[in-house]
């Protein structure tokens, strides 16, 4: 919890940590995000939430840190589905390949018609995010 909210709070308003230190969420699309970086995590324990240059973690971030980090208006990372992530241990790795891996994460658990992903190529590494449109269909 501590890595992905930009804080380093063990609690926000999308997730927290239960007393035994497990990861909780009453939120479908922080369920998925999550979902998804602890498959990546089993497969390659290298997978990260980057850091970014003003030294926030770049998950859940509060409209404030938001703001001051030059973040999008809007930001899904405000609304606790969204995580900048990459792969600590293998910084060669192609963004199409790391693209690659993230969704065949998704597809383990049928949400591959669910996430949006954003490549920074020239940064080595990708933004992923669940959200549940307005119109009742899912991004992808």
């Amino acid at each position: 919890m501590r890595e992905w909210d930009a804080l380093k709070r063990s609690s926000n308003e999308y997730a927290w940590d239960n007393e035994h230190g497990g990861l909780c969420t009453n939120d479908e699309n922080t369920a998925n995000l999550f979902k998804v970086m602890d498959t990546l995590r089993d497969w390659n324990p290298g997978w990260v939430v980057n850091t970014i240059r003003a030294g926030y973690k770049s998950g859940y971030r509060t409209p404030e840190v938001n703001r001051g980090v030059g973040g999008a208006a809007n930001s899904w990372h405000t609304k606790g589905c969204a995580a900048d992530i990459h792969n600590a241990m293998d910084y060669n790795t192609s963004a199409t390949a790391l693209f690659n891996t993230v969704m065949d994460a998704a597809k383990a658990h049928g949400l591959e018609g669910k996430i949006n992903v954003g490549l920074y190529h020239s940064e080595g590494w990708v933004h992923i995010e669940f959200v549940f449109k307005q119109t009742g269909h899912w991004g992808g």
